[in-house]
């Protein structure tokens, strides 16, 4: 099972172990791509430009608050995508959206 935009996953970190990541890129490239861009998920409040809280219902538990870090972007292949915990609401992914432009200047 491919990830898709928007969902929160698992995948391994080198030197970290696992972390969750919001998975960036357009599903119609998923599908075609062996590996997918995604955000990574921290419990570290930073900058309210490039850092999007979320939500419980994403299936986040490791922190008290959770956010997602639009300056942490990896590229990561989909068979290290362990665990689906859920899928950002439309308003979280519209604030991600907008950071990564905020972020690479687009």
């Amino acid at each position: 099972m491919d990830p898709l935009r928007g969902e929160v996953w698992d995948a391994p970190v080198r030197g970290a172990g696992e972390h969750p990541f919001v998975i960036l890129a357009v599903n119609s490239m998923i599908v075609r791509l062996g590996s997918v861009t995604a955000a990574l998920v921290t419990g570290t409040a930073g900058p309210s430009e490039t850092h999007v809280p979320l939500g419980n219902e994403v299936g986040l538990t490791e922190y008290d608050e959770s956010y997602v870090n639009a300056t942490d972007l990896y590229t990561i292949p989909k068979p290290k995508f362990r665990r689906r915990r859920g899928r950002l609401h439309p308003a979280e992914m519209a604030r991600l959206e907008d950071a990564v432009r905020i972020y690479l200047g687009l």
